[in-house]
């Protein structure tokens, strides 16, 4: 009977410079490139608290892949880590020509991994870099032109991101991936995106001076009102991407303030939410009352 060695469940992360292999890249600004890709991830991952000592490391060439052991929390790297590598590109992308500037796609997911004779052997591994390779990625990058994408499986985004406030949920967005075999959804987020464009939505500043009476619309329109519908609602959302990190509260007054604090975040929200209460409770003078507030806001219609 062949045994094998026991699996260890570690946090995968997989790094990509984007465009490593453009033409205009000549070998000396490749090498340029190489060394300040390692320097940024050494102060990133210094300035975040996880000791580089720590990590298993293998050279991809255009980037890195990345084993953490169990202890080294996940949290750190979705609310840490992030903002800590953008700093540094800010900072390297700053001193070099465009031909030497560096962009990075990540990907984050975890899983069982095996220690081989020549490495390391993970379908986790797989499917990390399915992500980061994949098409969906690389487009939302280049359209954005932000310094920084990092992608987290599916899992990874429920059970890290939505469980840690400091994580950011919001600024995620869902998106289908197709990539050879592997044929799923994850999350994205942009970092240092030149314009608020596809991935993520510019936080939009609560209004002080009519929140209370969008809360108040909201609350005399029975479908927001009533705990059944309010979750029908919820499932009719155009935009998952907000439905799904509306905070749960048992009282309804908690819940509708929640709601609307959600949909206020996310550019084209309250629009999404006026839709779908539409859908429900069609042109109630009710619903035409929140929709004279709502258009009041001079909030951008969804696209």
């Amino acid at each position: 009977m062949q045994s094998y060695p026991a699996a260890h469940h570690k946090t995968i992360m997989a790094v990509d410079i984007a465009g490593y292999n453009d033409p205009r890249r000549t070998t000396a600004h490749r090498l340029v490139v190489h060394e300040g890709f390692w320097n940024l991830m050494r102060a990133a991952f210094a300035e975040a608290g996880v000791p580089w000592d720590v990590l298993f490391m293998e050279n991809t060439g255009d980037g890195a892949m990345i084993q953490l052991p169990a202890e080294v929390a996940k949290a750190d790297l979705v609310a840490l880590l992030p903002d800590r590598m953008l700093a540094e590109l800010r900072r390297y992308n700053a001193a070099h020509a465009d031909e030497a500037r560096v962009q990075l796609r990540v990907a984050l997911h975890a899983g069982e991994v095996y220690q081989g004779s020549h490495g390391t052997v993970s379908d986790a591994n797989s499917h990390a870099f399915r992500l980061l390779d994949a098409d969906e990625i690389k487009a939302a990058l280049k359209e954005s032109r932000a310094a920084l994408a990092l992608v987290v499986s599916n899992t990874f985004y429920e059970d890290v991101v939505r469980a840690d406030p400091a994580a950011d949920a919001p600024s995620y967005r869902r998106i289908p991936i197709v990539n050879k075999e592997t044929k799923t959804e994850a999350w994205l987020r942009l970092l240092g995106a030149v314009t608020n464009g596809f991935p993520v939505p510019a936080p939009r500043p609560p209004s002080a001076t009519d929140f209370p009476a969008l809360v108040e619309a909201l609350l005399a329109v029975p479908c927001v009102r009533q705990a059944e519908s309010r979750r029908l609602l919820l499932e009719l959302f155009s935009r998952r991407e907000i439905a799904d990190v509306v905070p749960y509260h048992a009282e309804d007054r908690l819940h509708v303030i929640a709601l609307a604090r959600t949909c206020q975040r996310f550019d084209g929200g309250l629009a999404v939410l006026l839709d779908a209460i539409r859908t429900i409770e069609p042109e109630s003078p009710q619903v035409m009352a929140l929709a004279a507030i709502i258009d009041g806001r001079l909030e951008p219609r969804a696209r």
